[in-house]
């Protein structure tokens, strides 16, 4: 199962901790989400069936500018 870590650096508040959580729990194909606010990172588990960069784009149009961080 792949596992996508993101670098959100609009994330800021618990509230923003909490929107970036629901918002990649409703995406399918997405297992485990953890949302690190002091670190300004999203770790996403999925499947093979959503892209890094469809969940980014997700994140981006919920106001969340996202990339995906090299490890």
């Amino acid at each position: 199962m792949p596992e996508t870590t993101f670098h959100i650096p609009g994330l800021l508040t618990q509230d923003d901790a909490d929107a970036v959580m629901f918002e990649l729990q409703d995406l399918s194909c997405v297992n485990q989400v953890d949302v690190n606010l002091g670190g300004h990172t999203a770790w996403v588990s999925h499947t093979n069936m959503i892209a890094p960069e469809d969940i980014a784009a997700a994140l981006q149009e919920a106001g969340y500018e996202a990339r995906v961080q090299s490890a």
